[in-house]
Parts: C-alpha cells; sequence; structure tokens
C-alpha cells in the first residue's frame, strides 16, 4: 500500500514514474486486500494526463489483469 500511496505522490507532482506501481502490484497479486486495490485504483486515476502513454495503457491492463482493478 505504501509504495502505490508514494506512486500517487509522485504523479501528483507529475513525475510518471511507474516502478512504484508496479512493484506494488507484483507484492499486491500475492494477496487479497481490497483497501490496498483502493490504493493501486487511485494510482491509476493519477495517471490520468499519460493516458495516451503505450507504458501507461500495459500498466492499466496488468491491474486490471492481475488485481481486478478499473483504472
Amino acid at each position: 500500500m505504501r509504495l502505490a500511496i508514494l506512486g500517487t505522490a509522485h504523479l501528483q507532482a507529475r513525475d510518471l514514474d511507474l516502478e512504484l506501481g508496479n512493484r506494488s502490484v507484483d507484492i499486491l497479486a500475492r494477496v487479497q486486500s481490497s483497501r490496498a486495490k483502493d490504493y493501486v485504483a487511485e494510482f491509476n486515476i493519477a495517471l490520468a494526463p499519460w493516458r495516451r502513454e503505450l507504458e501507461v495503457r500495459e500498466f492499466i491492463h496488468r491491474t486490471r489483469k492481475e488485481l481486478g482493478v478499473a483504472a
């Protein structure tokens, strides 16, 4: 959860860095936590300015596939 929160803060500062998001998905794919998934959903929402970027679309697809998290 902390990685997703920290990643969201970076995105809100206009710093596109998907590493924190990917690390949080790696961890959360192994646990069941609706609260943690909510933080990933917030991360996805913060990606809005970069929605057209391929790496962002791939990340959002990954969160849907592995965590069932909608953007």
